[in-house]
């Protein structure tokens, strides 16, 4: 059965009500309305009230105005299920797709197998109505060079974010998002292939609904959510200020956390991101050629929030046990503490992503090691936000 946790309300069905029986005992009403039209012009706002609303449609124009209308006056926290015919043209499922329709099933579903197919969308957390809106801490992780470890500092932050709280307490929500478009591999630390997710959501005319960002997640298992970067090659001018600016909003309002996977590229829709960020996390090493590349990355980075917070993490090294002048220097150069070291254990992380396991998903010194880097960057962000109110 549908869990009672997830839809506490009862789901909304408009179309023919002779179709009511084949629901079974799940928990629908009619609207009394056969189209989505006709419940639109009576008032969409009838929906706000339903965590899911069923519909049958043919996918005119017309039902695809309705649909954006309830759509939009649902605020994002209505899953629309489009009932249709089997022979409906994949032209017009697209469309209904890309008005605002979670999913486009056969009219003749029955009851057991819509259970399935909802209970499979709630369990993966894709039911905006399944939480109040979060206020999340945005964090990016930006690297000053190839090879650093960026991507793995941020997945194994991610992990090691989802696992830390008590027990008494539900676990935050964490999303790990991948905005390396071109070279992203933060999937394969999960053993995730792309869903096609990110794609849909750069193929899109104008901006997505909230409930299609967040249903371009895929559920890790750890208690992250990650949106991958494409598996086929996209431009980098694929992505718009005002694209991931909608995907940031709605990932800050359905996660505790988000953690973005920087691109190592200077485009005209990095600005918005560190605008949105609360903390930026830069990976580097202690090497002279790295330290200045990530002053060139700060410089640049706080042009556009000059008062962005930086954790400056130094990964793959040992910390020295005594000062030594070299660091004073970089300290210096950067105007910035290094805030953690990570020590190198190669040998871990190459089974870690040969199993899909991040590190800090698994008992050892890494999972120790970034569990305190979680902690560090998470009480920074709650001492930030107190200050900001």
């Amino acid at each position: 059965m549908i869990h009672a946790r997830s839809i506490s309300n009862s789901i909304l069905f408009v179309g023919d009500d002779r179709r009511m029986s084949q629901f079974g005992a799940m928990p629908v009403v009619a609207a009394g309305t056969p189209s989505l039209s006709d419940l639109a012009k009576a008032g969409p706002e009838t929906v706000a009230g339903h965590p899911v609303v069923l519909f049958e449609t043919d996918g005119t124009q017309n039902e695809l105005e309705a649909l954006a209308a309830c759509v939009a006056a649902a605020g994002g926290r209505t899953v629309f299920i489009a009932l249709a015919d089997e022979n409906l043209p994949l032209a017009r499922a697209r469309a209904l797709s890309e008005a605002g329709a979670t999913d486009v099933l056969p009219v003749d579903v029955d009851g057991a197998a819509l259970t399935d197919i909802l209970t499979a969308l709630l369990d993966r957390g894709r039911d905006p109505s399944a939480a109040p809106a979060r206020n999340g801490t945005i964090l990016a992780v930006a690297q000053s060079r190839g090879g650093v470890g960026g991507t793995t500092v941020a997945a194994n932050l991610a992990v090691a974010l989802a696992a830390d709280h008590k027990r008494t307490a539900p676990p935050p929500r964490v999303a790990l998002l991948d905005l390396d478009l071109q070279f992203g591999n933060a999937g394969t630390f999960f053993d995730l292939e792309d869903n096609g997710g990110m794609l849909d959501l750069l193929s899109l005319d104008g901006l997505p609904e909230p409930g299609r960002i967040t249903r371009a997640v895929q559920s890790s298992g750890l208690g992250v959510d990650v949106i991958t970067a494409p598996a086929v090659f996209v431009p980098l001018t694929s992505m718009t200020p005002e694209l991931v600016t909608a995907i940031l909003a709605a990932l800050r309002g359905a996660y505790d956390y988000v953690i973005i996977d920087m691109p190592r590229a200077t485009l005209d829709w990095i600005a918005p991101v560190i605008e949105a960020a609360d903390r930026l996390v830069l990976v580097s090493d202690g090497s002279v050629p790295c330290i200045r590349q990530a002053k060139r990355i700060v410089d640049l980075y706080r042009e556009t929030s000059v008062s962005l917070p930086v954790d400056l993490v130094m990964n793959r090294e040992k910390k020295p046990i005594f000062g030594s002048e070299m660091l004073k220097d970089a300290e210096d150069l950067l105007g910035l503490k290094v805030a953690f070291w990570n020590h190198e254990d190669r040998r871990a992380e190459r089974r870690a992503v040969d199993l899909g396991q991040p590190s800090a998903s698994r008992r050892g010194k890494s999972r120790k090691a970034y569990r305190r880097l979680a902690r560090l960057i998470a009480r920074s962000a709650t001492e930030n936000k107190k200050t900001a109110e």
